[in-house]
C-alpha cells in the first residue's frame, strides 16, 4: 500500500522538485539523471525525453568567439577571412536578437498552459519552458558576447592594417568573371522558383521536394560566389583605406549595396555596415565621413528632384559652372590685368592706361555673361526668355565700352571744348560729357528693349493721359536744360566763381544740365535749379578785376584846420602812391561831414586785385598807414562820446 501511495506521488514530487531548479539548473548529467527517472508509463514519455536531450546538448554547446589565432593575420587573404568573419558573427547576433522575441512570445504561451493542465502534461510543459528559457539564455549571452566584442576585433584589424600588403591587381576582372556566375545562378534559381509555384499548384509533391533541393544547392552555390565578391572586394576597400582615400567609403558603400541585392543572409548587409563605419570612423576619422555622407545625401537629393521639369543635380552643375567664371574673373583680374596695368605705368604715353581703363569692367563682366551662357545651357534653360537675357547683358556690356570710351576721352573732349570757348572751356567739355553719357545710356536702354520687344515710341504714344502727364513733369527738366544752356551760351557763371543769385552766395562747383552746385562760404552744398539761375540778376564778383574800398575815420573835433587839410592831403598821396590800389580807377579822399562826435573824412578807392586775401592784406596796409599819418599830424581818432554841462545856480 505504501508503494502504491508512493508511486502515484512519485510524479508529484518531481515536479515540484523541477518546479525549483529546473530552469536554473546548468550541468548536462543532472538532465540526463532526470531522463532515467521519466515515468515511461505516461503518454508524454517520448516527448519530455526528446526535450531533455536538446536541453543537454544544448548546455554541451560552447560559444565559440574569435581566437587569438585569427588574428595572427600575415597577408591580405587571412585578413579578409577574419573581417568576414566577425561580419558573420554580428549578421548572427542580429538574427538572434529578432528570434527572442519569439521565443519570449513562446514562454509566454507555456507559462498560460502551465496553470491549466494535469501531472503529466505539467511536466512536459515545464520541460519545454526550461528548454526555451535556455534556449533565451543561450542566445543572449552570445548577443552580449558579440556586441561586445565586435569593436575590439575590429581594433585589433586597424593596428595590423599597416602591416598588411593588399594587391588589388587584376582584381577587376576576377569580380567581372565572378559577376558572370553569380548572374547565371541568379537566372537559374529564379527558373526553378517559377517551376517550384506550377508544382505547388499542381500538388506535385515530389517535382516539389527535387526543385526545393536544386534550388538549396543552387543557393549555397550562390552564396559561395557572393562570398568570393565580398572579398575581392573588401581587398579594395582595404587598399583604399590603408591609404586613407575617400575611395574607401565608395567600396563600403558598393560591398554594402551589393549584399543587399544578392545576400540570402539579410543580416549580412547590415553587419557590414556597421563594421565598415566603424572602421572608416577609426582611420578616416568622424567628421570627414559625415562629409562625404552629407555629400551623398546631397547628390541623392538632387538626383531625385527637379524644377521646372529639370533635374536639381543640373542646377547644381549649372551653379557650379557659374561660380567657376567668376574665380576665372577674379583671375584675370588679379593676373592678367593687374600685370597688363603695371607694364601701361612703365610706357611714356597714356593711351595704353586709357585703353586698360576703357576696357577693364566690361571686360570682366564678359566672364559674367559667358558663365550665365553655359549655365542656362547645362541646366538645360532653353526658350525665348533665356536668350533675351543672354542678348540684353551683351548689349549692356557693349554699351558699358562705349560709356567708358567717354571717361577715358574726356580730355580730348575738353580740349574740343577750349576751341569753343577758352573761359568756359570745363563748363562746355563737361556738359557734351554728360550729353553723351545721357546719350549712350539712352540708345542702350532702347537697344534692350527693343531686345524684348518693346516699342518704345508706340510704348510713351500708348500712355494717352499718362503720356500727358509724363510731358507735363518733363516740363521743368526741359527748362532747366534749356536754362543750362542758355548759362554757357551766355557765359553768365564759370566754375571757382563767386556768385550770389538770390539769397544764394557761394563758389560754383559744377554746372549740370539740370542744376548747378553751388558751394556756399560754410561749406554747405546748395543745389540750384537751372531755370532759377537763368531767369534771376547774377552777381558774379568774380568777374570784377578790381575791389572798392569804402571807409570813414573820425577825428577828434579838438583838430586844426591846418591839421585836417595835412592829413587829408597825405591820406590822398599815401593812396595814390600804394602799389595795391588801382591807379586809373576813383580815387576819393575828402572831409565832407560834422558828425555828432567826429570830423569825418570819406575814402573811396580800389584795390588792383580782387582776390579776397590779396584786398584784405592791402586794406590792412592802408589802414596802418592812415593811423600813422593822423597821429604824425597831432590828431586822433574820435569815438561816440557826449558832453553834459552843468549849470551852477547861485544860492
Amino acid at each position: 500500500m505504501i508503494k502504491l501511495i508512493l508511486f502515484l506521488l512519485f510524479p508529484f514530487l518531481l515536479f515540484a522538485d523541477i518546479n525549483q531548479t529546473l530552469v536554473k539548473e546548468t550541468n548536462a548529467t543532472f538532465y540526463q539523471n532526470l531522463a532515467k527517472e521519466l515515468n515511461q508509463s505516461t503518454p508524454d514519455y517520448s516527448l519530455q525525453k526528446t526535450i531533455l536531450a536538446k536541453i543537454t546538448s544544448l548546455l554541451s554547446q560552447k560559444i565559440e568567439p574569435l581566437s587569438l589565432k585569427d588574428f595572427k593575420i600575415k597577408n591580405d587573404e587571412e585578413y579578409v577571412r577574419t573581417f568576414y568573419k566577425i561580419n558573420e558573427l554580428l549578421a548572427k547576433a542580429k538574427a538572434t536578437q529578432e528570434r527572442i522575441d519569439k521565443i519570449k512570445e513562446q514562454l509566454q504561451d507555456i507559462e498560460e498552459n502551465l496553470k491549466d493542465t494535469n501531472t503529466s502534461s505539467n511536466l512536459t510543459l515545464q520541460l519545454e519552458y526550461a528548454y526555451y528559457m535556455k534556449v533565451l539564455q543561450k542566445n543572449q549571452a552570445f548577443i552580449q558576447m558579440v556586441y561586445q566584442n565586435y569593436p575590439k576585433w575590429l581594433d585589433a584589424l586597424i593596428l595590423t592594417l599597416p602591416k598588411i600588403k593588399f594587391s588589388i591587381k587584376h582584381i577587376d576582372s576576377k569580380i567581372k568573371s565572378y559577376s558572370k556566375s553569380l548572374a547565371y545562378l541568379e537566372k537559374k534559381i529564379k527558373k526553378l522558383s517559377i517551376e517550384l509555384e506550377r508544382w505547388k499548384i499542381l500538388d506535385n509533391k515530389a517535382q516539389i521536394q527535387k526543385t526545393k533541393q536544386a534550388i538549396h544547392k543552387l543557393s549555397q552555390k550562390k552564396e559561395y560566389y557572393v562570398k568570393h565578391i565580398v572579398s575581392l572586394r573588401l581587398k579594395k576597400f582595404f587598399f583604399h583605406l590603408k591609404r586613407k582615400s575617400k575611395q574607401s567609403l565608395e567600396e563600403a558603400k558598393g560591398i554594402v549595396d551589393f549584399l543587399h541585392r544578392h545576400s540570402i543572409n539579410s543580416f549580412l548587409p547590415q553587419a557590414f555596415s556597421t563594421t565598415t563605419t566603424y572602421m572608416l570612423d577609426k582611420v578616416l576619422g568622424g567628421w570627414r565621413i559625415k562629409m562625404l555622407r552629407l555629400k551623398d545625401q546631397i547628390v541623392l537629393f538632387l538626383n531625385n528632384n527637379s524644377f521646372l521639369g529639370i533635374p536639381l543635380y543640373r542646377f547644381a552643375e549649372a551653379l557650379g559652372v557659374f561660380l567657376l567664371f567668376l574665380i576665372f574673373r577674379r583671375l584675370f583680374s588679379f593676373l592678367i590685368l593687374k600685370t597688363l596695368y603695371k607694364m601701361a605705368a612703365l610706357t611714356k604715353t597714356a593711351l595704353d592706361d586709357k585703353l586698360l581703363k576703357l576696357i577693364d569692367g566690361p571686360l570682366k563682366f564678359a566672364f559674367v555673361i559667358i558663365g550665365l551662357y553655359l549655365a542656362f545651357d547645362i541646366a538645360g534653360l532653353e526658350g525665348e526668355v533665356f536668350d533675351k537675357i543672354i542678348k540684353s547683358l551683351v548689349i549692356f556690356d557693349i554699351f558699358w565700352l562705349f560709356y567708358n570710351s567717354v571717361v577715358i576721352l574726356d580730355e580730348t573732349i575738353y580740349r574740343f571744348a577750349r576751341r569753343i570757348g577758352k573761359e568756359l572751356y570745363r563748363e562746355i567739355g563737361a556738359f557734351f560729357i554728360k550729353t553723351l553719357k545721357i546719350f549712350i545710356f539712352s540708345i542702350g536702354l532702347v537697344s534692350i528693349l527693343q531686345e524684348w520687344d518693346i516699342n518704345v515710341s508706340a510704348f510713351v504714344a500708348s500712355l494717352g493721359l499718362g503720356g500727358l502727364a509724363f510731358a507735363l513733369a518733363a516740363k521743368d527738366t526741359a527748362a532747366n536744360l534749356f536754362g543750362g544752356l542758355s548759362i554757357l551760351a551766355d557765359r553768365a557763371l564759370k566754375i571757382d566763381d563767386w556768385i550770389k543769385v538770390g539769397d544764394v552766395e557761394g563758389t560754383v562747383e559744377d554746372i549740370g544740365l539740370r542744376t548747378t552746385k553751388v558751394r556756399t562760404f560754410e561749406k554747405s552744398l546748395i543745389t540750384v535749379p537751372n531755370q532759377i539761375i537763368a531767369n534771376n540778376p547774377i552777381e558774379n564778383f568774380s568777374r570784377r578785376n578790381i575791389r572798392r574800398i569804402k571807409a570813414r575815420i573820425g577825428l577828434v573835433y579838438s583838430t586844426t584846420n591846418e591839421q585836417i587839410e595835412a592829413i587829408v592831403q597825405d591820406i590822398r598821396n599815401m593812396l595814390q602812391s600804394h602799389p595795391g590800389i588801382a591807379k586809373h580807377a576813383t580815387l576819393l579822399v575828402n572831409f565832407d561831414e560834422f558828425e555828432d562826435s567826429s570830423l569825418s573824412i570819406f575814402i573811396y578807392c580800389f584795390t588792383n586785385t580782387a582776390d579776397w586775401a590779396k584786398y584784405l592784406a592791402i586794406k590792412e596796409d592802408i589802414n596802418l598807414k592812415i593811423i600813422e599819418i593822423v597821429h604824425k599830424h597831432g590828431s586822433d581818432f574820435a569815438f561816440p562820446s557826449e558832453s553834459i554841462y552843468i549849470e551852477k545856480i547861485a544860492k
